[in-house]
């Protein structure tokens, strides 16, 4: 992110050492293999991403010892927090889960995803002597993920309700439950999930990844499809989203583009102006395809449905229950505890029956290493907001959105 806060991303870097193009197909793989953390795994843990992710820190290791340094601007206040991080779970393990092997597993879990999934990146943008390169390759293997996932959501979704083919059962899966996973929407639809555990985690990937296949598409300058081909995977993708109904996505969707729109409201009336013909097609063709839809089925009741039945399910009541089994034994923790946590796998090492376990992020990182945890997340998550902030291109408006 760093690397795109300037007008000319777009020239070439000069470093003295260039990244061997093995990094950089490493890079590409990993991002093209992301959904696939689920389907074709081989275990719970181990899955195709894993395999590239472990690859890009070998190299990362490698480069740092042959050439005896880190490239110039790797080292940043986002790798400060997560040290910070590091040393909080290590700290919160050592006396709270020491001898306990969940409470290690836990521990590793913390720490290799900043080291397999964060730092390796971050090394190869950095390292990458030709950045408009890598930067145009990085956002079109997201985008040959997104179309692939997106296409596959709709198929999956007419296969298993208009015929009654259920193709996640055909995916090997690791884990059994995840290959049954079958939910109803209101009681008419199988919702779809790609490639993914569960609908929320297709739709999760999809909002992070569909902002910048739109960049990608209409405002970088790289793509040079068809007009109806970008349309088309405009529509795939809509409706993608539609087909998993995930309550959580008609949400924070308009959320964040509204949120996006009001911080860049200075640069976008002077864009619709220089643009008023594109902007005017683009805005009747989405008119129109809402338009359609709702023809066939009501967009508003749909997603006034798809809440209601979130809000009335065994899953909101079993979240809301595991949240205020979190607030009732947070509170009896001493002072100590409750800043620093109760460490990785506290449920487990203080006794408490694993399925009253936290789902939520936050919760989960405030019982597990306490205030001091929760505010390291934060601080990060501030950081991303900050440097994203101060990209001047209009990349910065679709991050800002993802």
């Amino acid at each position: 992110m760093d690397i795109l806060q300037n007008n000319k991303f777009r020239s070439k870097v000069q470093s003295r050492v260039s990244l061997p193009e093995l990094g950089r197909g490493l890079l590409l793989l990993y991002i093209i293999t992301m959904p696939f953390v689920s389907a074709f795994a081989f275990t719970g843990t181990l899955s195709i991403p894993l395999f590239f992710a472990l690859g890009l820190f070998i190299l990362m290791g490698l480069e740092i010892i042959s050439s005896g340094k880190l490239p110039v601007g790797f080292l940043g206040f986002d790798l400060l927090i997560i040290f910070l991080f590091f040393f909080l779970v290590l700290f919160s393990f050592l006396i709270n889960g020491l001898g306990n092997s969940k409470a290690l597993n836990h521990t590793i879990a913390y720490v290799s995803t900043f080291l397999l999934f964060y730092a390796p990146i971050k090394f190869i943008l950095f390292k990458t002597e030709d950045k408009n390169k890598l930067l145009r390759q990085v956002l079109q293997f997201i985008t040959y993920t997104t179309i692939i996932s997106a296409v596959f959501g709709n198929i999956e979704f007419i296969a298993a309700n208009f015929f009654d083919i259920a193709l996640n059962t055909y995916i090997p899966r690791p884990i059994e439950g995840e290959k049954m996973y079958n939910p109803l929407v209101v009681s008419l639809f199988i919702r779809a999930r790609g490639f993914e555990a569960e609908s929320g985690h297709f739709t999760f990937m999809m909002e992070l990844f569909s902002p910048l296949t739109i960049y990608y598409m209409y405002f970088s300058g790289f793509c040079k499809w068809h007009l109806f081909q970008k349309i088309l995977i405009v529509i795939f993708i809509f409706f993608s989203f539609i087909f998993a109904a995930s309550s959580a996505s008609f949400i924070i969707i308009p959320l964040a583009i509204v949120l996006a729109v009001l911080v860049h409201i200075k640069k976008i009336p002077p864009y619709v102006k220089r643009h008023s013909r594109k902007f005017i097609i683009a805005s009747s063709i989405t008119v129109f395809l809402l338009m359609v839809f709702n023809y066939f089925l009501s967009l508003y009741a749909l997603i006034l449905l798809s809440l209601s039945d979130k809000l009335d399910s065994g899953s909101f009541d079993d979240r809301q229950e595991r949240i205020d089994f979190f607030f009732n034994k947070f509170s009896f923790l001493s002072p100590v505890k409750k800043i620093s946590g109760v460490g990785p796998a506290g449920f487990d090492v203080l006794g408490f029956d694993d399925s009253k376990s936290i789902l939520s992020l936050y919760y989960s990182i405030t019982f597990e290493l306490g205030f001091l945890g929760l505010l390291l997340i934060v601080l990060l998550l501030v950081y991303f907001i900050l440097n994203t902030l101060k990209i001047k291109t209009k990349i910065g408006f679709f991050l800002m959105v993802s």
